[in-house]
């Protein structure tokens, strides 16, 4: 099962419906509750990105390294745990040469379900820290994993790289996880490889994970240049966190030119908010665009600019921007902020923003690959989404599944909720989702629902009133073989203002038939753009914030978008429409059926079975409204509306 990752809500909010700024804490399940501190909102550097190309193309000539493919911990390492008490599980790095085998303490993250180093099933070392607990343990582990003596003489500077993922949960990896280099096994210099990551949310790699592999890189020169005898200790202080593990251990000369860019980013409406997909009619008139710059070489860049370019499909630059950055010393890390006016409206269609720098000493650069960056996005006649499937090269596309079968106990009305800001006032007719079709099932469905941000950042959370809802939708064969994108109307059309809003897609599994839907993990984003929503919640937290990225959970402004053409199960009526309680249901088809009778929430309120061609309901003992009334032969199903007066 997955477990989940908290936003606290707790925030005044006044006027219109407006982005908020959450107080983001985190939340294992099983495990106790340890609030973070407080976050604004975050900034480009801790939520964009991908795995940043420090290293080049294995350009550099390595004067040491170790692979890990010898079957163990290499001879004379040693391996010890200098703080969890007898009778305790200690936290030691093993070796293994099945990237899966971390599986077991990733708490079913994603993001770090296996190791995804390039070399991992030739062998590496990892420490199992959550060791399958189910509970935090008393005491904190102190991990030590020390090498032989390695011979750096006659290297002026000293670059240490290895292939790393470390998931963290109760200690902040900046501090409690270091790189310690010594000359003689007694004095110790302390070195962060992850110099910025902390317990939160899930944004990696600055929140509770690392890049899968991050590429860490460390420059030790000040203690192991032109020394004989160096010792590298691996040293990991940690409660109850997931793993540490690591590839690919190299000691090279620093290089003299070496400009990287860690990534780019395109946010339509600000606040690090990427969308896949922006309707014309709400694409603002400036595009907030940036990039995170690093001089990792020796020697200082000079005139450094950055520069952005935004194309249309025929490849015409539609808009540009260029940041003179100026002199870069080394380690300097420097990240852009500029906006680019845009055509008011822009065509639809896909948008490339090409990312790339200058200097001079560009042409000298050690690995120019890792001078630019791509960021994708299209505009669209009617169709919003956080998500950028199907805008974004298959090549570059990561996804991953949520759905009923993701959560303990939580199998029905698992909600999907995504962020929209609204620039223009318009009508919206529906929505669509793209599922998961190796992992959904047919009879399986979904609602959706559009809420105020006032209700949902509310402290607690209020999903209950939504500013409007959906009819249900099952899910027939026909979605799967189609490639899962399901649309559907919601009961009453919407004009959203101009303002924030969530819209959620609620997942209900149907005799054990699950429904999964598609979260898009290739570009990280803030907390709150897509929060999960589960109805039960020992906790009784119930909205979290960093268990999605990117949900295919979509807005769209298309009149009758999702509309079927007929029922799947034909010939099915029911009368009377207003009723005061009796419904009358007539079938063409004889056999054995199912009713199931659903309030506006979604929720199961009533249910039956007939044998034959007829049957009859009594719903006078629920609420005045309107109620969906789904009738199926456990193939097929005929989903209709009556009002209870």
């Amino acid at each position: 099962m997955k477990h989940l990752y908290t936003v606290i809500l707790a925030l005044a909010i006044t006027g219109s419906a407006s982005a908020q700024s959450p107080h983001n804490a985190h939340l294992k399940q099983s495990k106790s509750f340890h609030p973070s501190g407080a976050m604004s909102q975050p900034s480009h550097a801790a939520i964009q990105g991908e795995t940043p190309s420090w290293l080049g193309n294995g350009q550099r000539a390595a004067f040491y390294s170790e692979d890990f493919s010898g079957g163990g911990i290499p001879a004379g390492w040693t391996n010890v745990d200098d703080l969890t008490p007898s009778g305790q599980t200690n936290v030691l790095f093993q070796w293994s040469n099945d990237p899966a085998d971390v599986t077991q303490a990733s708490a079913n993250q994603p993001l770090i379900l296996t190791f995804l180093a390039p070399g991992a099933s030739n062998g590496y070392l990892w420490a199992n820290s959550d060791r399958g607990l189910s509970a935090a343990p008393p005491s904190n582990h102190l991990t030590r994993l020390t090498t032989t003596p390695i011979d750096c003489s006659g290297q002026p500077t000293v670059l240490l790289t290895m292939k790393s993922t470390i998931g963290v949960f109760d200690l902040d990896a900046d501090t409690a996880c270091k790189v310690r280099v010594s000359t003689d096994g007694v004095t110790w210099t302390n070195f962060a490889p992850f110099p910025c990551l902390q317990t939160g949310s899930i944004a990696p790699p600055c929140e509770r994970f690392s890049y899968n592999p991050q590429t860490v890189a460390v420059d030790i020169s000040s203690v192991a240049a032109n020394q004989a005898n160096v010792y590298l200790q691996f040293q990991w202080r940690g409660g109850w966190e997931y793993y540490w593990a690591i590839d690919d251990l190299e000691l090279s000369p620093i290089p003299e030119n070496e400009l990287v860019m860690d990534y780019g980013y395109t946010s339509q409406t600000g606040g690090g908010y990427e969308y896949g997909r922006v309707p014309a009619s709400q694409m603002p008139t400036e595009l907030n665009v940036g990039a995170q710059v690093v001089n990792f070489g020796s020697a200082d860049q000079t005139n450094v600019t950055v520069n952005v370019s935004v194309r249309d499909e025929g490849g015409t630059e539609i808009g540009s921007a260029s940041t003179a950055v100026g002199t870069m010393l080394n380690g300097d890390t420097v990240v852009t902020d500029e906006n680019i006016v845009l055509s008011n409206p822009m065509a639809t269609g896909i948008y490339t923003a090409h990312f790339t720098m200058t200097s001079d000493q560009i042409a000298m650069d050690e690995n120019p690959s890792n001078n630019e960056k791509y960021r994708y996005f299209a505009v669209t006649p009617d169709l919003y989404s956080m998500d950028a499937i199907g805008v974004v090269p298959d090549s570059i596309l990561t996804t991953t599944p949520t759905g009923t079968g993701s959560f303990l106990d939580n199998t029905q009305d698992v909600r999907l909720v995504n962020y929209f800001e609204i620039n223009t006032a318009e009508v919206f007719y529906g929505g669509e989702v793209v599922l998961s079709t190796a992992n959904t099932d047919v009879g399986s469905y979904f609602t959706m629902s559009v809420y105020d941000t006032a209700d949902v950042l509310a402290s607690p959370p209020d999903l209950s009133s939504p500013l409007t809802q959906s009819d249900i939708r099952v899910i027939t064969q026909t979605d799967l073989d189609n490639g899962g994108v399901v649309g559907l109307s919601f009961l009453d059309p919407i004009m959203l203002n101009p303002g924030a809003y969530f819209v959620s897609a609620n997942m209900f599994q149907e005799s054990g038939n699950d429904l999964y839907i598609l979260d898009d993990t290739t570009v990280p984003q803030p907390a709150i753009a897509s929060m999960l929503w589960i109805p039960i919640d020992d906790q009784n937290i119930n909205l979290y914030g960093g268990n999605g990225t990117a949900w295919a959970v979509r807005l769209s402004s298309q009149i009758g978008v999702g509309v079927q053409e007929a029922p799947a199960l034909q010939g099915v009526t029911m009368y009377p429409s207003p009723t005061t309680g009796p419904v009358q249901i007539r079938s063409e088809i004889t056999g054995q059926m199912t009713v199931e009778v659903f309030n506006t929430l979604g929720t199961l309120v009533q249910t039956t079975s007939f044998n034959g061609t007829a049957t009859s309901l009594d719903l006078s003992g629920n609420a005045a409204g309107i109620y969906t009334i789904r009738v199926g032969d456990g193939t097929n199903y005929s989903v209709q509306r009556v009002a209870l007066k």
